[in-house]
């Protein structure tokens, strides 16, 4: 207990005194260093570039149009005043979910065939013929 009065006091002094240490520190009146990309000496060091896999594209791709689709089916469903077309409408949406998961199932056997990984492209072609005989598969 005797501790945590000046231990509370050093800490107060330091929040107080740090900004202003740091002001002083920092350097006026320089450019910012904007690199010219032509010269390979100046491009800036430390900057990640995201390049994103063919696989991902595609995938993404399906996501896209599944998503597109979805929300075209449920202004459908808004709109629909027939029992029989709000039917057909929901199992078109659950369909779709299934058709989704199928195409990006493909997607990703086609790619481990290609990189030579035989027994993940095993697992999710069962994975694949899964959730064709149930019509419900892992949650993806």
């Amino acid at each position: 207990m005797r501790f945590l009065i000046p231990l509370v006091v050093v800490c107060m002094v330091l929040l107080a005194v740090t900004p202003a240490v740091a002001e002083s520190y920092r350097e006026e009146g320089l450019p910012a260093f904007v690199p010219d990309p032509q010269d390979p000496l100046q491009v800036p060091r430390g900057i990640a570039v995201l390049q994103l896999s063919p696989m991902f594209l595609e995938i993404h791709g399906i996501n896209e149009a599944s998503v597109a689709v979805e929300n075209a089916l449920l202004a459908e469903l808004a709109a629909a005043t027939d029992e029989a077309e709000v039917e057909r409408l929901v199992l078109r949406l659950a369909a779709l979910d299934i058709d989704r998961q199928l195409s990006v199932l493909k997607v990703r056997i086609r790619y481990a065939r290609l990189e030579g990984r035989f027994d993940e492209a095993f697992r999710l072609r069962q994975e694949m013929l899964q959730l064709l005989q149930n019509g419900n598969g892992p949650p993806m």
